[in-house]
């Protein structure tokens, strides 16, 4: 017993001065890593900003940059504590099909994301909508993920395989949008002051566009009303404006006019 616990404490005083190189050596790795890392994004920033890229394809290549530089520290890591590299690499070639399907959902993610920059879906600032129900301002693309920004302010993460694959609805792509609108008014109300009254409220706000193919009709003959559409073409800019201001104008002038606007009524009858 005494025998094996001086050999242990003579090994442990020869391998002592490399443990503490290479804690030394950690100590500077991990100290200085982040300061590396923030100087290689720095560049990588002012190459790209120099080179006018898109906003969208500057986050996605930040966030390659910062991943690829993930990988090489944690090789420099391992080589440093004494795992060689070769062997870490053979032991993750041994996995390889348990790491190909662990990593199967980030991989499409990262395809998904190379397909996006690549056909322009969408840009920085575009409001968009993936038909499922989610809908935010494009903020940023990582390589896994897309960033929105809600109206309200929440923060939605999707994984750039889902937008890449589904139906993506584009509110912003286009300098035009149409407002389409619709009016309901009761059986009794002359089609002529209908169509006058909604045709002068489109005519008098400036921020629709009046060179284009807007449009007022009798829609719809209901069980208790008629409707009309009301077709305008706007600026993407001024489409909620127009719209709201709409509403609330057609309401004021109805209003002023007598106009009924049909809503659900009860009769209730009492026989005696």
């Amino acid at each position: 017993m005494m025998e094996f616990l001086a050999s242990a404490k003579e090994s442990f005083m020869t391998a002592l001065p490399g443990l503490a190189i290479r804690l030394v050596v950690l100590i500077i790795i991990f100290s200085c890593a982040k300061p590396v890392l923030n100087g290689i994004l720095r560049v990588t920033r002012v190459a790209l900003r120099k080179n006018k890229v898109e906003p969208l394809l500057e986050t996605f290549t930040i966030s390659l940059v910062k991943t690829l530089y993930y990988i090489a520290a944690l090789f420099i890591v391992v080589s440093t504590i004494g795992i060689q590299a070769t062997s870490l690499v053979t032991v993750l070639g041994t996995a390889g099909i348990a790491v190909g399907l662990a990593l199967q959902g980030s991989l499409s993610n990262l395809a998904g994301g190379i397909l996006i920059l690549m056909f322009k879906q969408f840009s920085k600032g575009d409001y968009i909508s993936n038909n499922g129900g989610i809908e935010g301002t494009v903020d940023e693309i990582h390589i896994l993920y897309t960033t929105l920004n809600t109206p309200d302010n929440k923060r939605i993460v999707i994984p750039n395989g889902q937008l890449a694959n589904n139906a993506i609805i584009n509110f912003s792509k286009n300098p035009e949008r149409r407002v389409d609108l619709m009016f309901s008014v009761s059986y009794d109300t002359p089609m002529e002051k209908v169509e006058k009254i909604l045709k002068d409220i489109m005519d008098k706000n400036p921020k629709i566009l009046h060179d284009h193919n807007n449009m007022i009709k009798m829609f719809k003959h209901n069980a208790s009303s008629i409707d009309y559409i009301f077709r305008a073409w706007v600026k993407k800019e001024d489409y909620w404006d127009v719209y709201f201001e709409c509403m609330s104008e057609v309401k004021r002038i109805f209003d002023e006019n007598h106009i009924e606007i049909p809503y659900q009524k009860i009769d209730i009858y009492t026989k005696k």
